[in-house]
């Protein structure tokens, strides 16, 4: 970090501080102001459709868990400010792992509300711009070639949207599951199904979001994460779709295929972990 223009890190250190302030002081009111009204609109979903009985209390605990992720990502962010300024290598993949946080929190928290209220301007749509803006901006500012540029912002962007992705699938699965017909037992193939994609994306997630420090911190084990829950996010999303037909588990098969192919060029994969990718005293 300390190879990187004092301009820019003094540019980087003002991204995190405005995009933490935001996500401590802005970021509640604005779940809240999701949260209401998506609950109201879920409620008579739920008085047409029984199979959406357990929205309401998953999204009860849900939605306020992905508050107060982005607020602790929000404080480490502001916190980390200042060392970043200075130069300490270890900042950069923190501050990127802090700033995925509000645009893969406000990417699950958009979609509910885009479904259940109509004609409305969704409040998640400002945190996920801050997190997406703050994430590409500590990204790119970062002194490297302009190939490496290219390449860190396709990777890093694809880990943002399969972790998204694969968080909404789990989410979306556990949620039909929970007030399924005939609980406890699974009375057909396709509530079955979702016993498989549903966690299988959910671990992905996991796996990908791990992913993003330490493929920054440019190490092998990163790599493999990520290959590993974009490979296992299409192994489980593909059959979950032909057998449940529905097409939420194109974006696991979609997302998680394009990351296994973008990894597996071996140009991409050099620049990340090889013999192209900045030196670890740059990263560390």
């Amino acid at each position: 970090m300390k190879d990187t223009a004092r301009k820019n890190r003094s540019i980087m250190a003002i991204l995190l501080v405005g995009a933490g302030l935001f996500m401590v002081a802005v970021v509640p009111f604005l779940v809240q102001s999701t949260l209401d009204p998506m609950l109201q609109g879920l409620m008579k979903k739920v008085a047409e459709d029984p199979s959406y009985a357990s929205g309401p209390m998953l999204m009860a605990i849900f939605y306020p868990l992905c508050r107060a992720l982005i607020m602790v990502a929000g404080v480490t962010a502001i916190l980390i400010a200042y060392p970043l300024w200075q130069g300490e290598g270890w900042t950069w993949p923190v501050a990127l792992t802090c700033l995925a946080v509000p645009a893969i929190g406000g990417m699950y928290m958009m979609l509910p509300f885009v479904s259940f209220v109509k004609d409305t301007f969704p409040p998640p749509m400002p945190i996920i711009l801050t997190g997406l803006i703050g994430y590409w901006g500590i990204l790119l500012l970062k002194k490297s070639e302009r190939a490496q540029r290219v390449v860190d912002f396709i990777v890093f962007t694809l880990l943002g949207v399969a972790t998204g992705g694969g968080f909404v699938l789990g989410f979306g699965a556990m949620r039909q599951l929970m007030s399924r017909p005939g609980k406890p037992l699974f009375i057909n193939t396709k509530i079955a199904s979702l016993t498989v994609g549903g966690p299988l994306n959910w671990i992905c997630a996991f796996f990908v979001f791990a992913a993003i420090p330490l493929l920054a911190q440019r190490k092998a084990l990163g790599w493999w994460l990520a290959l590993i829950g974009a490979v296992s996010a299409v192994v489980g999303s593909l059959p979950t779709y032909f057998i449940s037909l529905s097409g939420y588990y194109l974006i696991g098969i979609a997302s998680g295929t394009i990351l296994t192919v973008t990894l597996l060029i071996p140009s991409v994969k050099r620049r990340l972990i090889g013999e192209l990718a900045p030196a670890a005293s740059q990263v560390s």
